[in-house]
């Protein structure tokens, strides 16, 4: 009895892995199809702030020269924004809408996260189904990394789910972020 269960469990895990088609390089395909990477990462950095003001003066953003900042205001200055970017940040800059500027928010890119490879494909058993564990990378990291407040180093662990529909995966569009 237990050989005949065996041999049925070799035979189910067999037939599974042959209608598996559906690998690593089909789930990078259609990830880059989908154009989900590179992904920009990007902070909000709120330039009306003492906080901010501090936080860039010590990560050395000012020394650098990539902000200018005042640490010193007066009731006066109260809704101007105490950090100005430079000239040599205007290439992080990104486009930010009006209602954030209102606010003195400026979205400013951070990195490049990339896709450095899949890890697992698991199908599920009616064949229709694939979940996808994949590693990310931070690239083209610019000087305001440095606020960026997640790890930056090493890779980051995805998860996300494709679906079979007439032949043809397609990538149901979540991505989740997993534990490092």
């Amino acid at each position: 009895m237990i050989r005949f269960l065996i041999v049925c469990l070799f035979l189910l895990v067999m037939s599974l892995g042959a209608c598996s088609d559906f690998s690593n390089r089909d789930a990078e395909r259609v990830l880059e199809g989908e154009k989900v990477y590179p992904l920009t990462v990007e902070i909000k950095m709120l330039c009306n702030s003492d906080i901010t003001v501090r936080e860039v003066i010590e990560k050395n953003l000012v020394e650098d020269g990539f902000v200018t900042a005042r640490l010193q205001h007066n009731k006066a200055d109260v809704g101007d924004a105490l950090i100005q970017f430079t000239n040599q940040a205007q290439s992080y800059l990104l486009p930010t809408d009006d209602t954030l500027k209102s606010f003195h928010i400026q979205r400013v890119k951070v990195a490049d996260e990339i896709l450095s490879g899949i890890r697992n494909v698991e199908i599920s058993a009616s064949g229709d189904k694939a979940v996808v564990d994949y590693n990310t990378e931070y690239a083209n990291q610019t000087p305001f990394i440095r606020l960026y407040k997640q790890e930056v180093e090493g890779e980051n662990k995805r998860r996300t789910f494709f679906t079979r529909k007439d032949k043809t995966w397609t990538w149901d569009g979540k991505i989740i972020r997993m534990p490092r």
